[in-house]
């Protein structure tokens, strides 16, 4: 038998602890983004016409209601695991996606730049360049959406973010991308279910930890 109490023990706790607090939080996101992924299939498998133009339009609305503040929610409760070890995660993230739903304007605004950007991004297939461009000028855009609810999280200044650290947001994003491009292309959709946002939050975070702590020890200065 396995002993909890031994070094190896105490470490693979740790490791199905860290594990269970991964798939809490990306269930509780995936639940609630669950209808827009179902709408973005459809929208996505629409010639352009007006049925795709409503389609979109409804999409813009459940990007807004769901997808947007629940990523911001992720962002909130992995950052609060990340300094409290607190161990309420549905609750946490239940929580801050209803806290995160009254920003509706913000909520709206990327939400109608995603749904911009998906029709540009299917409007330019046939032109290499254009594509290209695309879908750089959209890693920048997960960048920026990536620093913003990072920003939120550590009640730091976005702007400020991203003038120190370009290169990690975009870091951030190219691993998102990355850990969602494999899981669709491997068809990993438990991978989806279980780790895709949180993880990719959870690494964003790790990024920029020197970051959270050395505004902490300029705190503790300033105080001292």
């Amino acid at each position: 038998m396995l002993n909890l109490q031994s070094k190896f023990g105490l470490k693979m706790l740790a490791i199905g602890n860290w594990i269970a607090a991964i798939v809490t939080i990306n269930l509780v996101w995936f639940m609630i983004t669950l209808p827009v992924l179902i709408m973005l299939v459809l929208a996505l498998s629409l010639p352009m016409n007006a049925v795709y133009g409503i389609t979109i339009l409804v999409t813009w609305i459940m990007l807004t209601a769901f997808t947007v503040p629940a990523t911001s929610a992720v962002y909130q409760t992995v950052d609060l695991w990340q300094r409290t070890d607190s161990g309420s995660f549905i609750k946490i993230t239940w929580l801050s996606y209803l806290k995160a739903l009254t920003n509706w304007r913000f909520n709206g605004l990327v939400a109608l730049v995603i749904g911009c950007w998906l029709t540009i991004l299917r409007v330019t297939t046939d032109n290499v360049v254009l594509h290209v461009a695309t879908l750089g000028i959209g890693t920048v855009l997960l960048a920026l959406w990536n620093g913003k609810n990072y920003s939120q999280a550590i009640n730091q200044r976005f702007l400020e973010l991203v003038v120190a650290h370009p290169f990690k947001l975009l870091l951030s994003a190219i691993i998102m991308i990355g850990l969602f491009a494999i899981n669709l292309e491997l068809r990993l959709i438990f991978f989806i279910l279980l780790f895709s946002m949180s993880l990719s939050a959870l690494i964003t975070c790790r990024l920029f930890n020197s970051y959270t702590e050395t505004d902490k020890e300029e705190e503790l200065t300033e105080k001292n």
